[in-house]
Order: C-alpha cells, then structure tokens, then sequence
C-alpha cells in the first residue's frame, strides 16, 4: 500500500469527522436504535448479550438437525481455524467480516507485533503473515486446542456480506477478481457478451453477482471463502464458540471481549473507525491506479477513479451528495494519484458525516443493490443462507428506501 505526502490530510479530515455534528438527513429508525437506543457497555451487558446470542446459536442447531453441518473439505476448513497456544485464544477467521483488521489485532495479541496500534500491521499485507492454523496439526493437537481455549467467531447479516464481497472483489478495481471470477459469471450469466466484457470480466452486475452465488453454492462448484456461508466455514453447530461478535457492533463487541481476557493494554483499538476510513481510502485509490497500469485494456484512468469515487461512497467513506468530478477529470484525464487523494479530501471534508450518517448511506446501498435482484432468486439466496441469518440472530429483512436516497445511483457509471 502506497501513502503519499496526503495522507495527513486525509488523517485530519477523517478525525475532523469523528466528532463533527450536523444537522443532516435523519437516519432511519434501525440506524438511530444502534446509535441512540444501545445501552453503555458494561461487563455485565457484555456477558448477557454473549449468552443471548450463545443460546440462539444452540437452540438452532437443534431446529436444523444434521441437514447443515457443512460440506466446506475439512483441508479447507482448517484453515480458518486461527490459534494460539502462548493466550489459549482460538480465532475463526471468516472473510468480509473485518478479518482484516482482525487478523492485525491477533497479530499483536499472540505476539508476532509488538506495537498498540493494529495499523502499524499493513492490511495489504497480513494475509501473509504467520499464523497457526489446524491444517499444520494432527487431529489430536487440534481437539486439544479446541478444548482448552477461548473461541471467538465475528458474523455479520449475510446480506451486508454478500454486498461487501461484490462491491471489494468485483466492483471495485480488482483486476485479479476480473480475471479469476468476473469472466466466470459473464461466461455464465449473460447473454450477448462484448469481447471487452469476454476478455477483462470487469462489469459484472450485482444481479448477476447473486446468480453466480447461487449457483456455487447449489452446485459445489467455484465456491469462494469471501461468500461461502459462514456457517460452513466455522461450523458454530459442532464447535461451542465463548465469544460471538458481530460486525454491527464491531468495535464495541470487539473492545468488551479484549477487556474480559485482560487484553486491552496489549492492543489499543480506539482509532479502528477512523483507521479504517483510512485504509479504505488509500487502498480504493491504489487500486485504480494499478489496474490501468496492468489491464489497460479494460479500464481508462477517468472510468477507474469514478469507479473508485463509487465504492467509496458505498462505504460510507464519502457522502453520496459528494458528485464525481468530471470536469477536473476530463480536463486533466492523467490525473495524480496525490492531486486525486485531495480531491476526495477536499468533498469529505464539504460534506461531513456523522456516525449515523455513515450508516444511513450504507443502508441505503443494501437496498438500491438487492431492488436489482429478481424476487426468485432473492427468495434462492435467502434459503441458501438461511442457516447464518438463524444461527445469529439476524432478520431477513433488507432495509427500505430513504427519501434523501430515491436518486442515489451509487452503482451505474456515466463514463
């Protein structure tokens, strides 16, 4: 990951936001309940709402009987099974529920760092990093970990999930997924394909995105951990979890359980919203820039930036009222990456967003994404992932329409 001279300014912004107040679009009624309802935290409230989710989780394994233990190989399987014999702690790593910034914070807990701060630890980079997981253990070894040490999953609503792997994977610049995945599903699920199309798997739509999910899932084939159900890949059913958290209360979840194991002094995880913003920004922009030097062939410079202005707001880094530059682009279509970086430093800062607002711009994506999935196949992926919507405790409910949203086309380009 590459940091120019503009990341202080970006790093100003963002915390400049973090305690910004507005007088901005209301939030809808289940964005002010995180926000407003949520009691303060305590240890009690923590331990309480462990054994709520823990008691979901088992009750529903009894409703589904042996029907979804799983069909992830067990090579693959182990794999997820992150541990550490130094803290007894055993991790299920789970991709698009924050494993990045989960793997830098276990890095540091089991000692491969010795720095406070998670993003010292590089998130284009911990993925490579060492772990030890149950696929270089023996089956007894294995069993042993399981019985002696303290088991966290992280979950999340699968249908955040699934948007999150769509928009990372194959709506932003990732030239890798283009080639491996996206050729897949245009191969598969349109009709009439442009050679463009053929040759760089670039515009997959999230339509035909849920297709091809479906289809991987019913038919065992192409299966990917970034959409693989989670309860295939942690199998919550045959491994009694301590600690379930849950990426819609990420942080707070994530600091209760750090401060019940004694571990809040070893890794220090106040700056996480803002650390994130940060990454996202950089890692967004990055991508654009490198994938017109890789596949030119399949994305101009003008058209990576507005895609990667798109994802940013789908993130609620950027305010959807924050419009694509156009003009500055068509008049300087070579544009820096550092002069770039200021521009989107420069709308974050014009229009500012508060916490609640992020969440509303979010919501909102989820629901323009899912309005463009056909009712038959909504009603297919929703079966299909019906065990992790039970198992943890979410609605299948896919959010409604915002007024000050109607217009938003956070995934249709002009260019």
């Amino acid at each position: 990951m590459i940091y120019e001279g503009n990341q202080e300014a970006i790093t100003a912004v963002i915390r400049d936001q973090a305690t910004f107040n507005c007088s901005c679009s209301r939030p809808s009624p289940s964005t002010l309940n995180k926000l407003e309802s949520a009691p303060k935290r305590t240890e009690s409230i923590f331990i309480e709402e462990q054994s709520e989710r823990r008691k979901t989780m088992l009750t529903t394994c009894r409703s589904l009987g042996k029907n979804y233990t799983g069909t992830l190989p067990e090579v693959k399987l182990k794999t997820h099974m992150i541990y550490d014999d130094q803290t007894d702690l055993l991790f299920c790593n789970i991709a698009k529920v924050g494993s990045t910034f989960l793997k830098q914070v276990f890095q540091i807990l089991f000692g491969y760092h010795h720095r406070k701060d998670p993003f010292s630890i590089k998130g284009g980079t911990v993925h490579q990093l060492p772990f030890d997981t149950f696929d270089k253990i023996q089956y007894d070894q294995a069993l042993a970990v399981l019985m002696r040490s303290t088991k966290i999953i992280f979950v999340r609503n699968p249908y955040t999930r699934m948007l999150s792997g769509y928009v990372d994977k194959l709506f932003t610049n990732n030239h890798v997924f283009w080639r491996s995945t996206g050729k897949i599903i245009l191969k598969n699920h349109r009709k009439n394909l442009s050679i463009k199309s053929k040759e760089c798997g670039h515009d997959s739509t999230f339509p035909e995105f849920i297709k091809h999910v479906i289809e991987s899932e019913t038919s065992g084939k192409n299966r990917n951990p970034h959409w693989c159900p989670m309860y295939d890949v942690c199998r919550p059913c045959s491994i009694q979890y301590d600690v379930i958290g849950k990426i819609e209360s990420f942080k707070e979840d994530l600091g209760s359980f750090l401060k019940s194991q004694h571990l809040d002094e070893i890794v220090d995880i106040s700056k996480m919203n803002q650390g994130n913003e940060r990454e996202a920004i950089y890692l967004t922009v990055s991508r654009a820039y490198d994938v017109v030097l890789r596949v030119p062939k399949c994305a101009s410079l003008p058209q990576a930036l507005e895609r990667a202005w798109k994802v940013l707001q789908i993130r609620g880094v950027l305010s959807q009222l924050a419009e694509f530059p156009y003009k500055m682009i068509e008049h300087n279509s070579n544009i820096s990456k550092s002069l770039f970086l200021d521009v989107i430093a420069k709308e974050i800062k014009r229009f500012p967003m508060t916490q609640s607002d992020k969440l509303l711009s979010k919501e909102q994506a989820v629901v323009k994404a899912y309005e463009s999935v056909s009712s038959s196949d909504l009603e297919r992926f929703t079966s299909i992932f019906h065990p992790d919507f039970s198992l943890f405790g979410y609605e299948k409910d896919i959010g409604r329409k915002h007024r000050n949203f109607l217009k938003w086309e956070p995934f249709k380009f002009k260019l």
